[in-house]
């Protein structure tokens, strides 16, 4: 029987939230950033470890190897910092998140220019300790912020929310000093939870190609 052709059209009142187009990403690239995220995660426990051995044994081997991979891991994570931004906002249409990443990065490396030039004054009693620690809290409250904003981020992932909340306790931790070192379990599980965003991400392409 032919349709009414005076009826009312037709069409989806919601369009489908599977995954947009996003041009310039593939899901190889992000399955690389993923694998770069984990690597950001072991690669902040393997520095732990070694900062911990450089500081009992005094080895200035171990020294100056945690603090080479120490400026390797900065980079890595600010560069995948950038790309989560990208990320986010292609396939979330996220806001907000330039400010409090940018901010994360220039603290980040001011952390490792500070680290350069005072060494071993950093650790001991006095102004350059007070500035260093009053860095750290810094970027600890950076870092929460950067959790919030990414709590305002509608319809993503569970992992994606998972992230937030812990750069949130992470950062707060770290803004603490107190719970510095405590505040880095969290911190390497948003790297990890950022590897699982991006795999995610991958599949989704994968499927709808």
């Amino acid at each position: 029987m032919d349709e009414n052709p005076y009826a009312a059209p037709r069409v989806d009142l919601v369009e489908d939230a599977g995954p947009r187009q996003m041009n310039g990403w593939t899901p190889g690239s992000l399955r690389l950033l993923g694998w770069l995220s984990l690597v950001s995660a072991v690669g902040t426990l393997v520095i732990t470890g070694l900062a911990v051995a450089a500081g009992v044994t005094e080895d200035p081997r171990l020294v100056s190897l945690s603090d080479w991979i120490g400026v390797a891991l900065t980079f890595l994570g600010c560069y995948l910092l950038i790309r989560f931004k990208l990320f986010a906002e292609a396939r979330f249409s996220a806001e907000g998140l330039a400010p409090p990443i940018w901010a994360v990065i220039v603290v980040s490396l001011a952390m490792e220019v500070l680290d350069l030039l005072m060494g071993d004054a950093s650790t001991e009693p006095g102004w350059p300790m007070l500035l260093y620690f009053g860095v750290i809290a810094l970027l600890g409250a950076l870092t929460a912020w950067f959790g919030v904003r990414l709590l305002k981020v509608q319809n993503v992932y569970p992992v994606f929310r998972v992230m937030a909340w812990l750069d949130l306790v992470g950062g707060i931790m770290m803004a603490t000093i107190v719970l510095m070192m405590l505040g880095l379990l969290p911190l390497i599980a948003s790297s990890v939870a950022m590897m699982l965003v991006f795999f995610r991400g991958a599949r989704e392409l994968a499927s709808a190609a």
